[in-house]
């Protein structure tokens, strides 16, 4: 399973290095990464968290990066995920946003809490998408997809929850948004109206736990290697292959 996961982490990164070579010509600053990243690319700015930090490193010159800042910024902080000037961290108590408009030094700009749960997140201009898992060591939250007013990044609210069982990672393209659910497969929800999520369907056949939608292409991390899927046509997705570990 490390052999597998660490080809997952080459797919992520690699993935993060095309969108910083095509932002040359976008002016797109976004990176790209799976929902349970504890790492990301945007631009030429690495950044990184452990269980209280976000550490920030400028890697203009790949082979020498350079350590630029590190902040505290609360407890048990799992995940990272980038979306133009912004940071999302998930933590085990919420959501906490970041400012990277100066990349070089993130700035604090909001939050939103809830009880002890695992806490895997994406984002778009308008919202952010969040699944909670209350078992075991994640706490006692209700499982499901908690989708965020970002519009006021100050002060996100919840608009809705979506009651989904055995929530993992996530990803997002345009609005189809990719839920893992573990052995109970891959929800498929369209969010063109956050307000009113529509579960389209449900992928089985495979352990899922997280995902990166890269262009026309789904990469799917699940418990025994990387499955691959064609996602061109949203509404007719397509198995590819699958890479055993």
């Amino acid at each position: 399973m490390r052999n597998i996961y660490i080809l997952f982490l080459l797919i992520t990164l690699l993935s993060c290095n095309k969108s910083v070579l095509d932002s040359s010509n976008s002016g797109s600053q976004n990176g790209t990464g799976g929902s349970l990243a504890r790492f990301t690319l945007s631009g030429n700015y690495l950044y990184t968290v452990e269980d209280a930090t976000l550490s920030t490193y400028d890697v203009t010159n790949p082979s020498s990066p350079v350590l630029k800042n590190t902040l505290q910024i609360g407890n048990n902080i799992e995940t990272i995920y980038p979306y133009k000037s912004n940071l999302f961290i998930g933590s085990q108590n919420g959501m906490i946003i970041y400012d990277i408009s100066n990349p070089a030094i993130p700035k604090y700009s909001g939050s939103a809490s809830h009880v002890r749960s695992c806490d895997p997140v994406v984002a778009n201009d308008t919202a952010a998408f969040v699944t909670l898992r209350g078992n075991g060591i994640c706490g006692t939250a209700t499982d499901g997809l908690y989708i965020y007013n970002v519009k006021n990044l100050l002060n996100p609210q919840l608009i809705k929850m979506v009651d989904l069982s055995t929530p993992y990672g996530l990803g997002l393209k345009d609005s189809t948004l990719f839920v893992c659910r573990g052995t109970n497969g891959l929800s498929v929800l369209n969010v063109k109206n956050i307000n009113s999520p529509v579960e389209v369907q449900t992928i089985p056949g495979h352990d899922f736990r997280d995902v990166i939608p890269y262009n026309d292409l789904l990469i799917c991390y699940v418990a025994d290697g990387i499955a691959l899927y064609n996602i061109s046509n949203v509404s007719n997705i397509q198995f590819l292959q699958k890479i055993l570990n």
